[in-house]
């Protein structure tokens, strides 16, 4: 097991100078994200009334971000990238919640653009952060927040659980704070991190100009007051968004490990373990034994699994060895903190049966379009288990409240059917 090397020096740079210095302090529900260049669209069931929704304009804001994805992917699991602003540097993105002795759970707020939480370790002369979100002005805030409302000692680490952009995009407020950071990932996170997220994240804002333009057309003939106000408040964020990202600078790790890594600290121990393939090449579970606390990333959550990168006859068994850690605090990168495994038995068990569906399907010669007319919630043992499919009914509506109505479940498992049929041979 590897553990930290020599601290790496940074340029000192304060939260005062990051604001003076033009990075914009602004502030999606990625379901997942969470999950580049320009989107092929697939065949989809029910596509055109999705479409037809005031969705339609944030699916092909993102369609062009991420590579290999459908527009109605992009759009269920990045739905809202638009709103890519928080209202002033300083405001609580976040709802700071203590787990443990030592260790807290910001959960996303569903009006912020930053679409994952964060998990918090508070050790005995430093803090380890887990995630980072998608823009610069959202990690900055949450850093403020950590100093008002937790500690004022320094962040020391930041864990990036994988490569996606609302879980490293981030990654730059830290090292602009000043204080000594690293930024750890697997070796495999590193490299998508490195050949992917500038890529998609041009692809982003590439797209911005063009849905302006509609979100002022579809204004303009509006006879709905809430809707016009809906459309200006789009495009301020989009252009928030916009005025931030122009200047993106990608932060990749500075240590990296292939299985497991170690950060001891007087306060607790931090073990850091790939467990193999699942929602990304390189996903990095982080788990506190004397606290009993495991934070996921997007590899175990509370909405549906995002499956564009994923390996989904892997990924069941990822999550039945980390199934074995004695965890008693789940914090996942999407939904409510948990206490217990069952929401990581859920979505496990969903993504295999739906894989073997799939994988049935295809046998038997079906289109994609046709899967989806076949496989639906009541068809799923594992929607009708355990209370699954009403938790995800929870979870998903919790996630938009203040940011318009949440898309039928049964598309998000047509998005999984679609993601699912495209990386089927993913090993």
């Amino acid at each position: 097991m590897q553990k930290p090397d020599n601290d790496a020096l940074f340029p000192t740079l304060n939260l005062h100078d990051l604001h003076q210095h033009g990075a914009h302090i602004h502030s999606h529900a990625h379901e997942s994200g969470h999950h580049h260049h320009h989107a092929h669209p697939h065949n989809h069931v029910a596509a055109t009334t999705f479409l037809s929704s005031r969705r339609d304009f944030l699916r092909v804001l993102i369609g062009s971000a991420l590579a290999e994805a459908s527009i109605l992917e992009l759009a269920y699991h990045r739905a809202a990238w638009a709103r890519a602003a928080a209202p002033n540097f300083g405001s609580n993105l976040f709802e700071l919640q203590k787990v443990s002795n030592g260790v807290y759970f910001a959960f996303a707020r569903p009006q912020a653009a930053v679409n994952c939480n964060a998990a918090i370790f508070v050790r005995s002369k430093d803090v380890v952060v887990v995630d980072a979100h998608s823009k610069p002005s959202a990690a900055a805030s949450l850093i403020a927040q950590i100093k008002r409302e937790i500690t004022n000692k320094p962040v020391r680490y930041v864990i990036n659980t994988h490569f996606h952009w609302d879980h490293t995009q981030g990654n730059h407020a830290y090292r602009m704070t000043g204080d000594k950071i690293d930024f750890i990932a697997s070796s495999a996170t590193k490299q998508l991190m490195s050949d992917l997220a500038v890529a998609r994240m041009k692809a982003s804002l590439d797209a911005v100009p063009q849905q302006i333009e509609d979100l002022r057309a579809k204004s303009a003939s509006s006879k709905s007051e809430a809707e016009k106000t809906s459309c200006t408040e789009q495009i301020r964020q989009l252009q928030a968004y916009q005025s931030e990202l122009k200047n993106y600078t990608l932060e990749l790790p500075t240590i990296t490990f292939d299985k497991s890594y170690l950060l001891q600290d007087p306060a607790f121990d931090l073990h850091l373990d790939f467990h193999g393939h699942a929602h990304t090449a390189g996903d990095v579970f982080v788990f506190c034994p004397q606290e009993r606390a495991l934070a996921t990333g997007d590899a175990s959550h509370c909405w549906l699994p995002f499956i564009a990168d994923a390996f989904p006859h892997a990924w069941p068994r990822t999550l039945d060895d980390v199934a074995r850690t004695d965890f008693r605090h789940m914090m996942g990168g999407h939904g409510p903190v948990q206490s217990d495994n069952k929401t990581m038995l859920n979505m496990r068990n969903y993504i295999e049966e739906l894989t073997e569906k799939v994988g049935q399907a295809r046998q038997q010669g079906l289109s994609v379009a046709e899967m989806q007319k076949r496989i639906t919630i009541s068809s799923l043992r594992s929607m009708r288990s355990n209370g699954y499919e009403a938790s995800l009914r929870r979870t998903i509506a919790a996630s938009h409240v203040g940011l318009g109505e949440a898309p039928p479940l049964q598309d998000g498992i047509n998005v999984n059917i679609s993601e699912i049929y495209k990386n089927l041979d993913r090993v």
